[in-house]
This record gives structure tokens, C-alpha cells and sequence, in this order.
């Protein structure tokens, strides 16, 4: 077994035993949840400027070309 599937093994086995036991029951203060809300729109809001980032460059066909091509197709110009 390569190291690289242990360590997923192990990964995917403490996933599942954290996700089976029941969590204690504990309040969540008011700002604990607006800081969580906060990030996660903060997250998508990342995810969502780089995909259609991506989305735009491969519209202009830049993000499909390797470096070296573009910089021979514009010295030979």
C-alpha cells in the first residue's frame, strides 16, 4: 500500500468515526453563527470570482495556450 493511499485510508476512517459520534449538545452564541455565515459567503464569494475568471480566459482561448507558444507567436510577429 503506497503512503499517499494510508494517509487517505486514515483520513476517510477519522472522517467517518468524527462524523458518526453524536456531538454534545452545546448553544452557539449570536456572533459564533456570524462569523461562520461570514466566512462561508466570503468563501463562495472567492470560488465564484475564480471560476468565472477561468471561464472568461478560456473564452478568449489565453488559458489553453502554453506560455512558450504565445511568446513565439509574438516574436515571429
Amino acid at each position: 500500500m503506497s503512503a499517499t493511499r494510508l494517509i487517505a485510508t486514515l483520513l476517510l476512517v477519522t472522517v467517518s468515526v468524527v462524523m458518526l459520534q453524536p456531538a454534545r449538545a452545546e448553544a452557539l452564541e449570536p456572533t459564533a453563527v456570524l462569523l461562520i455565515v461570514g466566512v462561508a459567503v466570503a468563501v463562495i464569494i472567492i470560488v465564484t470570482v475564480v471560476i468565472i475568471a477561468n471561464v472568461r480566459e478560456g473564452q478568449r482561448g489565453t488559458a489553453a495556450e502554453p506560455p512558450d507558444r504565445l511568446f513565439a507567436a509574438a516574436q515571429s510577429n
